[in-house]
């Protein structure tokens, strides 16, 4: 199974809107509200080419044989300072299968090239999956962060993870 990250295009909105409302992924992250035409506007604003530096939000939608299964994106993107909150969500019917960690160290591999040097993940202390996707990539935990997000109406508690760029193994060697 190949995947691909590919920019976001007008009719991605749908499946988007839909990983994210699955009751697993709220759960975890907080969901935008609004109907499809503000999710829509949300995913246009995105950037894709990380050498345009004038965004604070890069997406990308993972395919595989351009079947949309999930998104990674950048936010707070500090060109300053290099560093960067990665997020991504799997689609629900695509969980377990290894298309998450595919898509993330294909996004870390596009953050490294395109210049950041530090890459961060803020994960809700009970979500084992995505603690051992970030930390199986080497990603290390470097501090709880207490009542860091409301998710649900709920303050919950978030474990801040961080990858340097002198740490990351591609996945696919450089040429």
């Amino acid at each position: 199974m190949t995947l691909r990250l590919v920019k976001p295009q007008p009719g991605h909105v749908e499946e988007w809107r839909r990983w994210r409302a699955d009751p697993v992924s709220r759960r975890v992250m907080q969901l935008p509200g609004g109907d499809l035409d503000k999710w829509a506007k949300r995913l246009a604003l995105a950037l894709s080419d990380l050498s345009d530096r004038s965004g604070e939000s890069y997406r990308w939608i993972g395919e595989v044989e351009g079947t949309p299964v999930g998104s990674v994106s950048f936010h707070f993107v500090d060109w300053n300072h290099l560093a960067c909150e990665i997020g991504y969500v799997i689609a629900p019917e695509r969980r377990g299968m290894g298309l998450g960690r595919q898509m993330v160290a294909s996004g870390l591999d596009l953050g490294f090239a395109g210049g950041l040097e530090r890459i961060m993940a803020f994960i809700c202390t009970d979500n084992a999956a995505s603690i051992r996707l970030v930390e199986d990539l080497g990603f290390r935990r470097e501090g709880l962060l207490r009542r860091h997000a409301v998710i649900e109406g709920e303050r919950r508690d978030h474990y801040l993870h961080a990858l340097l760029k002198e740490e990351w193994r591609p996945a696919v060697p450089r040429s």
